[in-house]
This record gives C-alpha cells, sequence and structure tokens, in this order.
C-alpha cells in the first residue's frame, strides 16, 4: 500500500468547503484518498466554526446542528426560535444566515460546549444562562465573606 502527505487537500464532504493540511494519503485502487480519522476531524471542524473570525454560514449552522443530533425543532428550541427560522438560515447555504449576534454567539458557545464539557465553571455559566432570564427585575446580592479584604 502507497503512503504519502498532501500538502493541502480541499475537503467538501461538511457541506462547506474545509481546506485540510499535510493530509495523510493512502493509494487504494489506484486512487489517492485520505487517511483521516473522521471523528476527530469532526470535531477540529466544529472547534474552527466556534472560533472562526466570519459570520457562520447556513451549511456551517447545518453542520453545528447535525453534530449535536438534533432534529430542527430541538435546535430551534434550544435557542428560543421557530423551526423556519432555523430551515432559512440553513437554506442560505454558503451564504451569511442574517440571525443576530446574540443567537450566533450562543450557538458557538453551545458548540464549544459540546467539545469543552469538563471546563467546570464555564459549563455552570452557561448551562444557567440556557433558561430565558425571568422578566421581574432581581436585585443582585453579594456575599462579602467571599471577597477577600483588600
Amino acid at each position: 500500500m502507497k503512503k504519502k502527505i498532501q500538502k493541502t487537500y480541499q475537503d467538501h464532504g461538511f457541506g462547506f468547503p474545509v481546506t485540510l493540511l499535510n493530509v495523510p494519503m493512502t493509494e487504494v485502487r489506484g486512487e489517492w484518498v485520505p487517511t483521516i480519522n473522521q471523528k476527530e476531524l469532526q470535531e477540529r471542524v466544529l472547534e474552527a466554526l466556534v472560533l472562526k473570525h466570519s459570520r457562520l454560514s447556513g451549511n456551517e449552522v447545518k453542520f453545528i446542528r447535525q453534530f449535536s443530533k438534533m432534529t430542527l425543532e430541538q435546535f430551534a428550541a434550544r435557542f428560543d426560535v421557530t423551526h423556519p427560522a432555523v430551515l432559512k438560515w440553513e437554506r442560505t447555504k454558503n451564504q451569511g444566515t442574517g440571525m443576530s449576534w446574540t443567537t450566533e454567539k450562543d450557538i458557538r458557545l453551545f458548540a464549544f460546549n459540546i467539545l469543552e464539557p469538563k471546563a467546570k465553571r464555564f459549563v455552570v455559566v452557561y448551562e444557567q444562562l440556557t433558561s430565558v432570564a425571568l422578566e421581574k427585575h432581581e436585585a443582585i446580592k453579594i456575599d462579602l465573606e467571599k471577597i477577600r479584604a483588600a
């Protein structure tokens, strides 16, 4: 079996293009194919989407939803939107979704939580913020015994 490293490889298997660098390749029946751990690659793609500097596309949102094994309805409920809204985002394909930045940021944090569920303090705070905040104003209370003296 022949093997080589290919400097760049364009993968379209996620619904959007992903450029892979230094890809191990194996020759199979006369054709060169990537030799990649797909689960690990999916996790790295998810991480790249969380940290991406530009807005998410519809196909990237769909990837996040499918990676998290959620239906349109479940995903919509999780982010307090309608399932037609999620469908509208996904139908933008490789264009921006037009969703609000706060919703997109929540989707990215949700995806990060999938990758890093053991970041305890982050998880506790993030999970507290997943439920809808009360409409009734609540005063802030701080226990000064938990603050060191100056």
